[in-house]
């Protein structure tokens, strides 16, 4: 247009160029005002257990009353309006390892007022969310050794006896009771027994199992279920014992061991 205008010596066409190039730098610079002026205040994500996805809660905030503004975090989108100069998104990611995972960086972008050009800007959050392990499903029985100072009691091979019984076939030979079965009244083996009382005591160093996040999955699906029958429980790892104890302030200091477990946090 601005050659066509020279060419034929058009005021009209010319000026019409030079309207269009105006304006196109003042949407260019409105867009970028936009996003300028809009502030990152807070990114917090919740703890989540191993495989899920996690929750992040992003705040902005703005010095005019009206923005559009794109936030990109890797296959996570949200759109919408900043009004009354604040603004809040809820955003997902996906979890990878337990412990604590940084949150990927953030793409904040505006095509506003008109939609023809898009301005963004880049953010790393210094936030990061704790992994806890993935609990062990379905959730094992707790350990019959895990139990103390209760009334509740099992019949297991133990050290205490707790009575005689009659021999019956498949019974060891090494619990008869000599004594007893030398009387000519019959054979008797003896019966041991072990408290299972209502505490419970989770014991990393009692665990068969050779792999440590097998032991660690077995652990967190005990403390989950312990903490919703709201029983008193105690984990004991290697250089982390807690309290005997449940709530919601003992539940995430075990957890947070858990998943803190070989990487230096948990003392």
């Amino acid at each position: 247009m601005m050659l066509a205008g020279l060419n034929f010596n058009n005021n009209m066409s010319l000026m019409l160029v030079f309207l269009l190039f105006g304006m196109a730098q003042v949407i260019l610079y409105k867009t970028f005002f936009n996003l300028k002026s809009v502030v990152v205040e807070q990114v917090h994500a919740k703890s989540v257990f191993l495989g899920e996805c996690y929750q992040i809660r992003l705040q902005l905030a703005a010095a005019s009353d009206r923005y559009q503004i794109q936030v990109d975090m890797e296959d996570s989108t949200d759109i919408t309006n900043i009004t009354a100069q604040t603004g809040q998104w809820q955003l997902e990611g996906q979890s990878r390892h337990r412990g604590y995972q940084s949150i990927p960086r953030l793409k904040l972008l505006t095509r506003y007022p008109l939609g023809l050009v898009t301005v963004w800007a880049y953010c790393q959050p210094q936030a990061q969310v704790l992994i806890y392990p993935r609990p062990e499903q379905p959730c094992p029985p707790f350990p019959i050794h895990g139990g103390i100072d209760g009334p509740d009691s099992t019949v297991i091979q133990g050290d205490e006896m707790d009575d005689l019984k009659q021999y019956q076939s498949g019974d060891p030979i090494r619990d008869i009771a000599w004594k007893k079965s030398a009387q000519g009244q019959g054979i008797f083996v003896k019966k041991y027994h072990l408290k299972q009382g209502k505490e419970l005591l989770f014991d990393f160093q009692q665990l068969a199992q050779v792999d440590v996040e097998a032991r660690l999955s077995r652990l967190t699906a005990w403390v989950v279920a312990a903490e919703k029958q709201h029983t008193n429980y105690q984990l004991k790892l290697p250089n982390f014992t807690s309290a005997m104890s449940h709530g919601e302030r003992h539940y995430h200091d075990c957890l947070s061991a858990l998943a803190l477990f070989g990487q230096g946090g948990a003392s």
